[in-house]
Order: C-alpha cells, then structure tokens, then sequence
C-alpha cells in the first residue's frame, strides 16, 4: 500500500488486490458499500492523515479505479463549497421540495458505465432535466423488474461528473451492474442518447 497526497484536498491511495485479499474483499465489494469496506476505507483514511496529514473533515468525493493488473487505486477529494452549492440551487429551484439536499456525498464510481435505477419514470425525466449539458454524453434507458435503469458513459469534465453525480443521486441510486446486463436481461426503452431525448420529450410537451 502506498499513499500519494497531491494537494490538499485530494490523496490518493494504491492498494494491491493481494492486501484487498487479505481482507477478504474484492473490488465489487467497494461499489457495493459494504459495512466491511467502509470500515476499511477509514482505515485507509486514518492512514493517510498519519502518513501524508491528510484530514478529511468535509464533505467528499470518492473513485475507486484500477490502475494495473496488480493494483487499483481510491482517489479521496474534499467537495468543493461551491460545487456543492451549486447542485443545491439546480436542485431546490426546480423541484422546491420534492427532493432534499441533506447528506455529505461519499460514493464510489468508475470511469466505466454508471447505472442508476429509479423506482418509476417520472423520476428518470426530473434526473435528466437537471443533468448539465454533457457534449459526448452516452446515454440508454432500460426496464428491469419493473424499475427503469439509466446507463450513463462520457461524463465529461469532473466538475460535471461531481453535479451529475449528486443529481442522479438525489433521484435514484447507484447500481453495480453494467449496460451489457441490461441489454441482455432488460427491455430496451430508450437505446441512445436518452438524456437528450428525455429533455426533447418534456421541451415538445411545454411547447404544446
């Protein structure tokens, strides 16, 4: 294990799948926020603040990537205030109320497929009305078990990754499965670009 603090707000920890293990967790297991890899990350974090002094004591971001065939990496970032303000503003002067803003956000994410399911559609349209104009966003809408799953790739700058990810966790939640799943096991609703279609789809609705 070793542990890189690249400034002051962000670190980032190398640990090899030998020492995950060791512990008896696997890379999956960190998508999955378990009880266990939670109490190892702050293991981790404890580490970093001896090692590097790195003291998380704000909200955070977190990604977890595999950096070799040997090892995977956490990045950890403070959320930036503004940041943060901003994704409350999108949020609370669209939908007032329905949806709140209550949490410090810590999740782990890939650069791969994010997947989100949402318990019904009206959902998935108020998810993507907030999303921030993304140019190369990749997008597809599946049904599963009677839950609608949006699979999201090319997120583009981290910056919009940081608000998409806050939005699209204030409507649905995180899923540990990929677009190949969902094309195999589900129903096709929206194939491509389903982002841009959901927000053509309520612009022809408004303008009727």
């Amino acid at each position: 294990m070793r542990i890189l603090k690249v400034n002051d707000n962000t670190v980032r920890i190398f640990i090899s799948f030998t020492e995950l293990a060791d512990r008896n967790i696997s890379l999956a297991d960190f998508f999955q926020r378990s009880a266990r890899t939670e109490q190892f990350f702050w293991e981790l974090i404890s580490k970093a603040r001896d090692e590097v002094d790195f003291t998380l004591d704000q909200p955070f971001w977190i990604q977890a990537t595999v950096a070799s065939e040997d090892e995977f990496v956490i990045t950890v970032i403070k959320q930036e205030d503004q940041i943060e303000a901003e994704i409350n503003h999108i949020i609370q002067t669209s939908f007032g109320e329905k949806k709140k803003v209550s949490r410090p956000i810590s999740k782990f994410s890939s650069d791969l497929d994010w997947v989100y399911v949402f318990s019904d559609f009206e959902d998935v349209v108020s998810a993507a009305l907030l999303l921030p104009e993304i140019p190369n966003l990749e997008s597809g809408l599946y049904v599963y078990e009677d839950e609608y799953y949006l699979a999201l790739n090319r997120l583009g700058t981290p910056r919009k990754k940081k608000i998409a990810e806050a939005i699209l966790d204030e409507f649905g939640e995180s899923m540990m499965i990929n677009e190949v799943f969902l094309k195999e096991h589900g129903e096709v609703v929206i194939s491509e670009k389903a982002v841009k279609v959901l927000k053509d789809l309520d612009e022809n609705k408004g303008a009727k």
